[in-house]
């Protein structure tokens, strides 16, 4: 197959968890470019949890929110906010079972509780924190994500209420799960860019590592799984590589002769 592009998830993809991108991962996305592949991330981090990455590899593409918002060659293709009505419900939810949210914008992101346990975990491996969210907060930006801090088996209350949103969490143990509009996913906001760039999915190729990369993973004519991912993503993929600790990027690229 004659790929023309190549997307790629951050956390656990292309940046090892707790880690920085590897100079192999850099110089194969350079690569990529010197052969005028066109280079997407797609991610669920906000644009602000992404600069670093995106000023390393020099890729100007990109999905952010799994899918709410997508831009290309730094201006803005699409947005999908989540509507005030849906945020009114999960913010009384969220009070009557004292779980903290955090709200994420295109521009910042804030926090309902910054001392509550589960909030102090979900940042305690980044460099970036949340400030106090006014009371108004929700209703006076465009939100386009939520973070639900909560045990895993509270996540049932929401899930039941808001049907309009999807819950996933982090990783297995998390006390965290990101929040997004159930008909809104990183193959919704891939498939406005590839239009855009004048090229069918089944002529892109995808890595992930996560739930959330699911629907991208089906949607491209070649699905990478990394070796790190679950048994489901797995299933989902028409090929897995090896870990990103293990630069399966780089490993994958090569098996498809792509650098």
């Amino acid at each position: 197959m004659n790929y023309k592009a190549v997307i790629l998830d951050i956390d656990g993809t292309i940046v090892p968890h707790g880690k920085t991108i590897s100079t192999a991962t850099k110089e194969a996305i350079q690569s990529l470019k010197d052969r005028n592949m066109e280079v997407v991330i797609a991610t669920g981090r906000a644009p602000y949890f992404s600069t670093s990455v995106i000023e390393e590899t020099g890729v100007s593409s990109m999905v952010f929110f799994n899918g709410s918002y997508v831009f290309h060659e730094g201006k803005e293709l699409f947005q999908n906010a989540i509507d005030k009505s849906i945020l009114k419900r999960v913010h009384q939810l969220s009070g009557d079972f004292q779980h903290p949210l955090t709200f994420l914008s295109g521009t910042g992101f804030k926090a309902t509780d910054l001392s509550h346990p589960f909030v102090v975990e979900a940042y305690s491996h980044d460099p970036w924190r949340p400030e106090l969210a006014p009371p108004s907060y929700y209703m006076d930006q465009d939100i386009y994500q939520l973070f639900l801090h909560c045990d895993l088996e509270e996540e049932i209350h929401y899930k039941a209420q808001v049907p309009e949103l999807d819950f996933r969490r982090w990783s297995s143990g998390a006390k965290t799960c990101d929040v997004n509009l159930t008909n809104s996913n990183k193959a919704v906001g891939i498939t406005k860019l590839l239009e855009r760039l004048g090229i069918a999915p089944d002529e892109a190729v995808a890595f992930g590592d996560g739930i959330n990369d699911i629907e991208m993973l089906s949607l491209v004519g070649m699905g990478v799984a990394m070796g790190a991912a679950s048994d489901e993503l797995k299933q989902a993929a028409n090929m897995v590589t090896l870990s990103a600790e293990e630069d399966g990027v780089v490993y994958g690229l090569e098996k498809l002769g792509l650098i």
